[in-house]
């Protein structure tokens, strides 16, 4: 679908104000929205298995919590939950998808601060397929 965008998810401030402008942008294109939760596995033996579970519980949850929110504002979305790092993860789906806008959080980072730890919405701008929207939360 070429209206389609997609949006990182994951309960946060900045991924509510997220979801919100990608719901927003969707009325107004006449698009559709794909949510994502991306989870970076982590491999540090038998501990992992039960970590894998759990953050795929929060996952769940998550991505319940954004269709309800969709459902209020009158919008129907699609979600996936996916292993791998955030940009990586929304750039691959974008891509997969034929995206038109992929929208993400941002929370107003110091450069350095940003530079030295880094951040999805930075990450992804050096590789998104599509336009990218960063919507500040407050």
């Amino acid at each position: 679908m070429p209206n389609k965008i997609i949006t990182g998810y994951d309960g946060s401030d900045g991924g509510k104000v997220a979801l919100e402008e990608a719901i927003k942008l969707s009325n107004e294109i006449g698009g559709d929205v794909t949510v994502l939760f991306a989870y970076e596995k982590v491999v540090v033996g038998g501990e992992s298995h039960d970590l894998d579970e759990a953050v795929e519980a929060i996952g769940e949850r998550v991505l319940a919590d954004a269709v309800e929110i969709g459902r209020a504002a009158g919008a129907e979305l699609t979600t996936e939950y996916i292993e791998g790092p955030a940009a990586q993860t929304l750039a691959t789906v974008a891509e997969r998808e034929g995206a038109r806008y992929i929208v993400v959080g941002g929370n107003g980072e110091a450069p350095l601060k940003a530079w030295v730890l880094g951040s999805t919405a930075q990450r992804l701008l050096a590789f998104a397929p599509c336009p990218v929207v960063v919507v500040r939360a407050q």
